[in-house]
């Protein structure tokens, strides 16, 4: 009783060394032959931002321009579905 006891108890500690070793294993080798990926979220967004600001800034003023048929159309079309809801 005791010998088995002893048994598993040994098993159970053999098989927690051995999945350590593998662990730290496969930890050296993916730290070691690996190239870890940076992303330089910050000023990527900045210089997106930028761009945009710059586009506002400096593009072209034009603007679109809707006419008064299309205008009263779509006020229509919104009084309808409102009422419909």
């Amino acid at each position: 009783m005791f010998g088995t006891l002893l048994h598993i108890i040994f098993n159970i500690i053999i098989s927690i060394f051995i999945i350590y070793c593998c662990h730290s294993t496969w930890d050296y080798v993916k730290n070691t032959y690996t190239h870890k990926k940076t992303k330089d979220l910050v000023n990527t967004q900045i210089t997106k931002y930028q761009q945009m600001i710059d586009e506002i800034q400096h593009g072209s003023n034009s603007t679109i321009s809707i006419s008064q048929p299309d205008i009263q159309n779509m006020d229509a079309d919104l009084t309808k579905f409102m009422e419909e809801q």
